[in-house]
């Protein structure tokens, strides 16, 4: 394959323009890809076209990524059933009526968001349940959709990226690891990796920005307009595509909370079972995905149980026709994702990252090395639109820029870290960011327009603290 250079970033800056202006998802990821194809073939349209093609089916050549979005298809189907026996709204009456938990918009959030992070196991799950949950909640108060995928996303990957035992820290400690082998650094890469989490400034502004979103009025312009429109009674903004629909369903049962817990506790329960057998208890890439994979059709099972022969609110045929009905609400999804893997798999084969960091990594003082990593990291994932990649390619750099210079690693790593997780929040091709949008109902565009400011916010706060405690340690 020819060196691709600055051409490697047309793919990413077409995606994103075209998102933006014409809030066509789809169509923009679909242009995208074709650009990138087009940049690897030296611009020979028939052989990029090919190439394209071939790309998408290749997607599916992931053990992870098939995994992923079979999982993603088989958690509506409960969720769709839970909605349906009227599981969802048992639980509204549980913890809005009976136990007075979520008595207005302020205890609303603050579940969504402490869901998202109790769900630590897995970020899909996490949001899918987190905007599951708290659906009817946040039209009973009138709180805006913008507002909760806020809150649920922002909440979510702070805690994620910030925790060692789940995927996240797996990820992050395998990348640790690997530098100590090769000498890179010295010391154990578990201690490296809850040092550094010590660093992750970015999650921990954006935990404080989301506390103060729900506690206070405050609130940026796209963001207030979303709020003052949810209080007028309208969900949605007028000429919005959410990529699932959250109005009014069918309910075909009695409002019980069983019907939601016996399932969803199910899968809970079936994961250190699964990540027992297949990676003996340790939370590792292919290990958590088919963990929860085996989880979700554990409770699937359960579910019919509970309601065919416990319940009997349905047979056995119309369980399997209401799960497929599930199953359908997630095609959107999928078309977007697999496209979102595509254009992931594009950024590897077109070395964005590594063209970013070797270029912009000019002389500079040791006291700004950490706030460097920070921005290229951020520049990547924004780019890229994974926080993943993006650890995998900045994590080693900033360990080897810190060793070679004299910077401190903890604070280094901690800012490759809150780098990563910027991009993760406020990309359009995001791969969480789509799930996140759809798990709440929302318009992609419009997610990512009214959170944007709270993440540069947080950003710039992370950014200034790099470049002070740079300095501090520099000293």
């Amino acid at each position: 394959m020819h060196e691709v250079g600055v051409w490697g970033l047309l793919s990413p800056a077409v995606t994103i323009c075209l998102a933006i202006l014409t809030r066509q998802v789809i169509l923009s990821l679909m242009v995208g890809c074709v650009a990138g194809f087009l940049v690897l073939s030296n611009f020979h349209i028939g052989q990029g076209l090919q190439s394209s093609i071939q790309g998408a089916i290749d997607v599916f050549k992931s053990d992870g990524v098939v995994r992923t979005l079979i999982f993603t298809v088989m958690i509506s189907g409960v969720i769709h059933l839970a909605r349906l026996t009227g599981g969802m709204q048992g639980l509204v009456n549980l913890i809005s009526e009976r136990l007075k938990i979520v008595k207005g918009p302020v205890s609303t959030q603050l579940l969504a968001g402490l869901l998202a992070v109790v769900v630590f196991i897995d970020s899909y799950l996490a949001m899918l349940t987190s905007g599951a949950a708290s659906a009817e909640l946040v039209s009973k108060h009138r709180i805006a959709r913008e507002q909760v995928a806020y809150v649920i996303k922002n909440a979510g990957i702070s805690a994620w990226s910030s925790m060692i035992f789940n995927g996240w820290g797996a990820m992050m400690l395998g990348i640790i690891a690997v530098q100590v082998e090769n000498g890179s650094i010295h010391g154990n890469p578990l201690n490296i990796l809850a040092h550094s989490i010590a660093y992750n400034l970015f999650a921990w502004a954006s935990l404080a920005l989301v506390l103060i979103s729900i506690f206070t009025p405050f609130a940026f312009p796209a963001m207030r307009r979303a709020k003052q429109r949810a209080a007028a009674g309208v969900e949605v903004r007028s000429g919005a595509a959410p990529l699932a629909a959250l109005g009014e369903q069918k309910v075909i049962a009695p409002a019980s909370v069983s019907n939601l817990l016996v399932p969803l506790l199910s899968l809970f329960m079936f994961v250190p079972v699964g990540l027992y057998i297949t990676g003996n208890g340790v939370i590792g890439d292919g290990s958590a995905s088919t963990a929860i994979l085996w989880a979700v059709i554990f409770g699937q099972v359960m579910g019919c149980i509970h309601y065919v022969w416990i319940k009997r609110v349905m047979n056995i045929s119309a369980y399997i026709n209401h799960l497929v009905e599930g199953y359908q609400a997630m095609v959107p999804l999928v078309v977007v994702l697999t496209l979102a893997f595509l254009i992931g798999d594009l950024s590897s084969q077109l070395k964005i990252g590594q063209f970013l960091s070797t270029h912009f990594s000019v002389l500079m003082p040791v006291s700004l090395i950490a706030a460097f990593v920070f921005l290229v990291a951020a520049l990547i994932s924004l780019s890229t639109g994974t926080s993943w990649g993006t650890f995998s390619i900045m994590i080693p750099i900033g360990i080897q820029l810190a060793v070679s210079s004299g910077a401190d690693p903890y604070l280094v790593v901690g800012a490759a870290i809150s780098g990563a997780i910027f991009g993760d929040t406020t990309s359009p091709i995001s791969d969480s960011g789509i799930v996140t949008a759809t798990a709440t109902g929302n318009d992609l565009m419009d997610h990512i327009k009214t959170q944007l400011p709270y993440c540069l916010t947080a950003a710039g706060i992370a950014l200034a603290g790099f470049v002070v405690l740079g300095v501090a340690q520099a000293l």
